[in-house]
């Protein structure tokens, strides 16, 4: 039995220094199906705001197999086969994302959810589709049966499924590293990665074994929960980077018909040669009247004119919970009783002529520290010399936060904790300097000094 793996060629990469690869990584990512990623962004809408965040998907996944093979090494280590468990890793950090479409997440919005109806992200669904292909499949059989790769992304291994892709697992960490780095905002995504990985371990939960963080890294996980939040505030969900994704959906829902993306999606050996770069070209390149509106989409990104945020509002998810409805359904009932509907009246009562509708955009739910994603993935915290509460080695991270004063005294207990959502409606540039003329006559008084959005646009 091999002690080590047997690394066989390297990637040069500005976050790790060096990447090395095995001989069945290798293979698969040379495969055409794998290299499509190289033409697949990460973040999609988010470089009109930063402009040097146009890394891929390719150099992501290869990320999280680094990160994902050092944390198997480390947990697995007194393990007989810690080898086989650390490639095993590796393989489902590499093909974590192979699924991706053109623009990633956007296109899970537009097209994979008419291929997968009812997936919430089909993308992943689709992963399962293509290593299961004649594209892929022999090649993962070379050390393992897909199967395994699926039983750690969905769960079934719940031991290594939070390595890949737990609140502190691979996936996260290297896309806060990769992301921080690309846009510039490095100091959101400072993370003692070694740290963590280093303190991480199977330890009983209520005689269960489980993932467990030392508590020692107490401080280090949370500065990285934190530096997440605002990394997701100020970069994924800066507004300018949503609106471009709004042009972006607008796009991909006026080509799916006349592009036929949903069979080409369904056909994996067309979908090798989709991405972001064949379909825009075909959307430019083609004359044709239904491709009209997707190219004049096209034209507005290129040209980086976006909708405009005209109103923002913060809908916290205890305050839906009381009304007895989503976060989502409140998002757009107040959306279009606090804002669109008084402007609306406006116009009409006025006749003046509004040539768009105005959109409606929502984000994840967000708060500072989520103990929810560690317990949905069964991720606790250990300690050792019962520091925390004697009689007791393992805790949720809501115990161990509960039990740690200076990190109570910040907001409280709980405040700083509470999930809500950012809800901004947009409206196209051609209507949104007489929208915002029109809101600062009619907003309420109690609402006159509220922030002007436009005033962080970049």
């Amino acid at each position: 039995m091999t002690k080590a793996l047997n690394f066989a060629r390297t990637i040069r990469d500005p976050i790790y220094d060096e990447i090395r690869m095995t001989e069945i990584e290798n293979k698969i990512i040379d495969t055409p199906i794998f290299q499509r990623l190289r033409w697949i962004s990460q973040l999609s809408g988010v470089r009109q705001v930063y402009p040097s965040a146009i890394h891929s998907r390719f150099t992501h996944s290869v990320g999280v197999m680094h990160l994902a093979g050092k944390y198997a090494e480390e947990v697995f280590r007194e393990d007989d086969d810690v080898v086989e468990k650390t490639q095993l890793a590796r393989l489902a950090g590499l093909l974590h994302d192979i699924g991706h479409g053109p623009f990633s997440h956007t296109y899970d919005d537009v097209v994979f959810k008419r291929v997968y109806p009812n997936a919430p992200h089909g993308h992943d669904v689709h992963r399962d589709k293509m290593v299961n292909s004649e594209f892929l499949k022999p090649f993962i059989e070379e050390f393992i049966a897909p199967e395994e790769l699926m039983k750690v992304w969905d769960g079934e291994n719940y031991i290594m499924h939070p390595l890949i892709q737990g609140a502190l697992g691979a996936d996260r960490l290297d896309f806060m590293l990769r992301d921080s780095f690309f846009a510039g905002t490095l100091h959101f995504g400072i993370i003692a990665v070694n740290r963590i990985i280093n303190n991480t371990t199977i330890q009983k939960h209520l005689r269960k074994d489980a993932i467990h963080y030392n508590w020692k890294c107490l401080d280090d996980i949370y500065s990285s929960l934190i530096g997440r939040f605002f990394e997701y505030k100020n970069v994924y969900f800066h507004k300018t980077a949503r609106a471009a994704d709004i042009t972006i959906h607008e796009m991909l829902r006026e080509a799916c018909e006349p592009l036929n993306l949903i069979e080409r999606t369904n056909d994996l050996a067309a979908y090798t040669y989709l991405n972001e770069y064949t379909l825009v070209g075909e959307i430019f390149s083609k004359d044709s009247d239904k491709l009209a509106k997707a190219k004049s989409l096209v034209k507005d990104l290129f040209d980086r004119r976006l909708y405009k945020a005209v109103w923002e509002k913060i809908i916290d998810e205890s305050t839906a919970e009381n009304l007895g409805v989503s976060v989502e359904d409140l998002c757009n009932i107040t959306s279009q009783e606090s804002f669109i509907k008084k402007i609306k009246s406006y116009t009409e009562e006025k006749n003046i002529s509004l040539e768009f509708d105005m959109k409606i955009d929502s984000t994840y739910k967000l708060s500072t520290i989520n103990e929810q994603e560690f317990q949905a993935s069964n991720i606790y915290i250990y300690d050792p010399y019962e520091k925390i509460r004697p009689g007791s080695k393992s805790f949720t991270l809501n115990e161990a936060l509960n039990t740690t004063s200076y990190i109570t005294t910040f907001a409280g207990p709980r405040a700083y904790r509470s999930l809500f959502t950012l809800v901004r409606v947009y409206a196209h540039p051609n209507d949104a300097e007489t929208i915002k003329k029109i809101w600062k006559k009619i907003r309420p008084k109690t609402l006159t000094k509220d922030k002007d959005v436009s005033l962080t646009s970049y």
